[in-house]
């Protein structure tokens, strides 16, 4: 009997020669290594329906988990190898199905794409270091080629991570070399990416020191990875092309966390405070931009949530920088980079079964005014994220936190064990309202154009069949736009993870 679906679908991309030789060592019947190669099969064809496909991989993770499966313990890749000591091995594999209709984005209003994702990471601990190894493969089918596709949907075959993290006299202090992914923070600046289907790599170093106390600084040193191919037929291809990072782009940073620095002195709620306080800067150089600086500055402070309490988040960000580029008749022009973030958030948490909770969040990020051209006041959101903010990035991805101003409620609690549910409803306005909105590259430059851009909900179901390390997670958005359109767009997404 199958202990966990992951292996059969790992089999199910295996050769037949390498699938029967691990399913003599997990006891696979030969009818779930059949029946799930099939369906992989099935999704990947070409004469498979998108929406049909992503069912089918869900409904494999579903009919091949056995009854006794809520006794089993969680399966992993490296349990059914013989590995030597310190080396373990561990992966996943996303299959995900997105359909835009009457989208505000640049390219075909409607649109659809089914991609796959697969990881695998191998770590090797010894003496007091840390080698890490992963690849990943992100590849796409049935998007159209006027479409918005492009390397945050598709990476073919490439190194995410190759480092080593050496301990500095103890495991406190810490110095990662080599390529890598970071999270940093609320991840609205830094982060690797959880619903994209690619991420955010780094050449470089990183250290880190944690104090007795619990306080941590980190400094980064790096080049950001450029995601290749970048050319559109070339991602429609899922054509390969190694990634690089070169030092004609750098990035920086010191980050610092003081994870309760009131504890023990407020005797109540303020214990839980946590705080952060970094800087980044990014440096960059082109054919056509000589000299580029974006020096980012900001605080964040939270009192997380715990059942029968409020919680709250707040953030603030200025950008200062400067930039000299070349323009096309020859002439070289300067201008200052001014701009801000700032983000607000309340919420509470209900004693309850279902973990219910309800929170108010508004975010503000300045935009361009083209009363002075000399002057970049659009908010730049260097490698961070935006799909817990906004919505899903992908095929929807209308809003990032550059000239915008949005109120918005959520909700999210858990009806059963690993259920979640989660709704987010959102207004939205242009901070200036001569700028673009969002990714969408819609602008009316002379103003005349209200700044209210519309509202949305946001919907999220995410299932964890728990233990076997399988999420299913379907949702959709519904834009109700303003100014650049008056055709309701709809938005929605379905697949499913597995982890070995």
């Amino acid at each position: 009997m199958m202990r966990n679906f992951n292996l059969t679908l790992v089999l199910a991309r295996l050769s037949s020669a390498e699938a029967n030789a691990l399913a003599e060592k997990s006891m696979l019947s030969s009818f779930q290594i059949i029946t799930c190669s099939f369906i992989v099969e099935f999704c990947r064809s070409r004469r498979a329906k998108s929406l049909l496909a992503s069912v089918a991989l869900a409904s494999c993770a579903l009919v091949s988990v056995p009854s006794s499966a809520a006794d089993a313990s969680a399966w992993r890749l490296d349990q059914s190898l013989d590995l030597p000591e310190g080396l373990s091995l561990s992966g996943a594999f996303r299959s995900r199905f997105e359909n835009a209709r009457n989208s505000v984005r640049s390219g075909t209003p409607n649109d659809q794409v089914l991609t796959f994702r697969t990881r695998i990471d191998a770590r090797y601990k010894e003496n007091g270091r840390v080698w890490q190894f992963e690849v990943m493969d992100a590849r796409q089918q049935y998007a159209d080629a006027d479409g918005i596709l492009g390397t945050g949907d598709v990476n073919a075959l490439d190194i995410q991570q190759a480092s080593v993290k050496l301990a500095l006299g103890s495991e406190a202090t810490t110095l990662k070399l080599g390529r890598f992914t970071s999270d940093y923070g609320s991840r609205r600046l830094v982060a690797r990416p959880i619903y994209r289907n690619t991420f955010n790599a780094f050449d470089g170093l990183e250290f880190t020191h944690t104090a007795p106390n619990g306080n941590q600084v980190a400094v980064l040193a790096t080049q950001p990875v450029q995601r290749l191919p970048t050319d559109k037929a070339s991602v429609l291809d899922n054509d390969f092309e190694w990634d690089k990072s070169s030092n004609n782009r750098r990035f920086y940073g010191v980050f610092t966390t003081q994870p309760a620095p009131l504890a023990g002195k407020t005797g109540g709620y303020f214990d839980r405070l946590r705080t952060e306080a970094y800087y980044f800067s990014l440096r960059e150089k082109s054919d056509t931009i000589l000299d580029s600086s974006i020096n980012t500055l900001g605080l964040r402070a939270e009192v997380r949530a715990q059942p029968g309490q409020f919680d709250f988040e707040v953030e603030g960000i200025l950008q200062r920088g400067d930039n000299t580029r070349l323009a096309a008749d020859g002439s070289v022009s300067r201008g200052d980079h001014r701009a801000e973030y700032a983000f607000f958030e309340l919420g509470y948490s209900f004693a309850v079964p279902s973990r219910l909770r309800v929170l108010f969040e508004i975010d503000y990020g300045s935009g361009n005014d083209l009363g002075t051209p000399q002057r970049q006041e659009r908010f730049n959101q260097l490698f961070g994220v935006t799909a817990f903010a906004y919505g899903p990035t992908g095929f929807y991805g209308v809003f990032n936190a550059s000239n915008i101003i949005t109120p918005g409620l959520r909700a999210s609690f858990n009806p059963i064990a690993g259920l979640n549910l989660m709704a987010s409803y959102r207004h939205f306005w242009l901070a200036d309202r001569r700028d673009s909105l969002g990714r969408t590259k819609q602008s009316d430059p002379s103003g005349l154009t209200d700044s209210y851009m519309g509202h949305h909900l946001d919907l999220r179901a995410r299932w964890d069949v728990s233990p076997l390390s399988i999420r299913i997670e379907v949702g959709a958005v519904i834009y109700k736009p303003k100014g650049f359109q008056e055709r309701n767009s709809v938005f929605t997404y379905g697949g499913a993870e597995l982890t070995f």
